[in-house]
């Protein structure tokens, strides 16, 4: 386990009021991830090896304006790759803040520890495609167990204090039939989004001319389905 004097993050907002919906939070970006979704809008996130941001200078800045922030998102990347988010989250717990965890959920063991272990107050999880290893492996470019998909899934609704679902919607890789496919693997749930694919920072340079998504048509095909712009 990595020691904070020697943590290094990817990226770190001071302060945000898009990535924790009603919160203003400071967001720590991690490096790494076990996908290659090409239209990943952290694209330079997936593939560094080492973030070049001190952590304890991060931290440092936090707890000067902790009483301005409503909580810290940690974000990627894949956080529960990195070996240095368990004593980052023990930080910001010390310092009373809330805690969004964004994940993929191909790591369920971590994930469940995490929420037990009361240092996590909000989970996003991403569902990339309907839940099966084809749809996933489309979305995401990789071979996915997607059994630890389902894990999750399953986890974060008896467990987390507070989720939400999420699916970017990428008009050049999904189906007409996976929204409603997904929206029935999750038993309608009322805490899944669907978010609106947006070529920017995309790992593959293709997807930068790529349409984005119109979320006046997602509506219009998907009603009742709630749509994030």
């Amino acid at each position: 386990m990595e020691q904070i004097e020697e943590m290094r993050a990817g990226g770190y907002l001071p302060a945000s009021f898009l990535d924790w919906e009603g919160h203003v939070a400071a967001v720590i970006f991690t490096c790494g991830c076990n996908f290659r979704c090409p239209w990943c809008h952290n694209g330079e996130l997936v593939t560094a090896g080492g973030g070049e941001l001190s952590v304890k200078k991060i931290i440092a800045d936090i707890k000067r304006r902790a009483k301005f922030l409503d909580g810290v998102v940690v974000s990627g990347g894949e956080p529960t790759l990195w070996p240095g988010l368990r004593p980052l989250l023990a930080e910001l717990k010390e310092l009373g803040l809330a805690v969004k965890l964004d994940t993929n959920g191909t790591n369920p063991e971590q994930l469940r520890a995490l929420i037990d272990e009361g240092l996590v107050e909000h989970v996003a999880m991403d569902i990339k495609a309907p839940l099966d290893a084809i749809s996933y492996a489309r979305l995401t470019a990789v071979p996915v167990d997607i059994a630890k998909i389902h894990d999750s899934v399953r986890i974060v609704k008896e467990r987390a204090r507070s989720y939400e679902f999420r699916t970017t919607f990428v008009p050049a890789l999904h189906c007409p039939e996976d929204l409603p496919a997904i929206r029935e693997q999750l038993n309608d749930d009322a805490h899944w989004v669907v978010q609106c694919f947006k070529p920017t920072g995309c790992l593959d340079g293709r997807f930068l001319s790529y349409t984005a998504a119109n979320p006046a048509e997602l509506e219009r095909l998907f009603p009742g389905i709630s749509i994030r712009g």
